[in-house]
């Protein structure tokens, strides 16, 4: 078992998947340009690669007593998913999830370049941490709507109903074209209403909102760079260590016996 746990962790064999991942992808690209019978026999073999793969994984986390460990990492559920998934029908109901899946297999990707797990695993608790943040821009958005509605519903129908009004704003928190309904009110009695309410929106959505979003994400950053540089300085710990270590000093005592 300690020798799969070596080979689990050898930079050669965490490349030979990376090149196995990057290979994968292409297949499946160049898949939507010409459906050969070959490409499909490729992908087929890089899924077999990957069902190995996990297995010798899984083999040395329950020779390691590490398996409890191995199912807490998110990465490795995330695998396993990605994994069994392939093995849907390509035909029938489950067709279209099947095909998902095995492009899914591509995002794999991500895990193999750090640099780009710690951005995806600072995203993910940006969500998280962001509920508060995406509640209050909510209730703007309501608020927002409502008004919306109560001012321009006779004059515009980008604001007939409270969810085309939702739709508007998002519209113009894209700043798509965003100033034609302004123009839509010129020479009218009711053009500063619009002019106060769009700069108004563009203020407390883009500067303010949106601000809060990207503090939150950076401060995440923060945190996530902090928690993995901690646990790298952390002492390996693990029963495979322990026992390197021991045969490591039964060997300087022997060497010292000698002398």
């Amino acid at each position: 078992m300690e020798v799969l746990k070596r080979l689990v962790d050898s930079k050669w064999f965490n490349g030979f998947v990376f090149v196995v991942i990057v290979l994968n992808g292409v297949l499946v690209g160049w898949q939507t340009y010409d459906n050969a019978p070959w490409i499909a026999t490729l992908l087929a073999v890089c899924l077999w690669i990957f069902v190995a793969e996990l297995a010798i994984k899984l083999t040395a986390a329950a020779g390691t007593g590490t398996l409890r460990e191995f199912f807490r990492d998110g990465w490795n559920l995330f695998d396993i998913a990605v994994v069994a998934g392939s093995f849907l029908p390509d035909a029938g109901p489950l067709a279209a999830i099947a095909r998902v899946i095995r492009v899914l297999r591509v995002f794999r990707l991500v895990r193999s370049i750090p640099e780009l797990r710690l951005i995806v695993t600072v995203l993910l608790r940006s969500v998280v941490s962001m509920k508060y943040i995406t509640l209050l821009a909510f209730i703007i958005l309501y608020i927002y709507g409502v008004i919306g509605v109560k001012l321009f519903a006779p004059y515009l129908p980008e604001y007939a109903t409270l969810h085309e009004a939702f739709f508007t704003l998002f519209r113009v928190l894209t700043g798509d074209n965003w100033t034609d309904l302004r123009y839509a009110a010129k020479d009218q009695a009711w053009q500063w209403k619009a002019t106060a309410y769009h700069v108004s929106w563009i203020i407390v959505s883009t500067f303010l909102l949106i601000n809060l979003i990207v503090g939150a994400v950076l401060n995440n950053y923060q945190e996530v760079q902090e928690a993995e540089r901690n646990r790298l300085s952390k002492l390996d710990t693990s029963e495979v260590r322990l026992k390197e270590l021991v045969t490591e000093m039964q060997a300087i005592l022997k060497e010292r016996g000698r002398g």
